[in-house]
């Protein structure tokens, strides 16, 4: 006689346990989307030509894409006056994202 090819056992999910599954994931996807912070700091509309061309030079987005480095963390930053506002910099003319970045980031001491 042969052995049977070992095979996977086979994965049962209850209502109940899909359920329970379902709700901490919306949990969590809800957790996420609440991060604070306003949603844009992009608006430009009250800066020179010569500013916003700051802000293209040194390359500012509203998310940083460099691990461990977003405008919070920098020590150019100037915190908003509430948790869900735009705040500033000494280096970036306009409004910034706490979780921005651009080129000019220098870490906090």
């Amino acid at each position: 006689m042969k052995n049977a090819p070992h095979s996977r056992p086979e994965v049962r999910l209850s209502r109940r346990s899909l359920l329970v599954h379902g709700a901490s994931l919306v949990g969590v996807l809800g957790a996420t989307a609440c991060k604070k912070g306003p949603s844009s700091c992009n608006d430009v509309s009250g800066l020179t030509p010569d500013q916003q061309n700051t802000r293209n030079t040194l390359g500012y987005s509203d998310t940083s894409d460099q691990p461990g480095k977003n405008c919070a963390k920098c020590a150019q930053f100037v915190a908003p006056p509430k948790e869900d506002a735009c705040g500033g910099c000494k280096v970036l003319p306009g409004t910034v994202h706490p979780n921005g970045y651009c080129r000019a980031f220098t870490p906090k001491a």
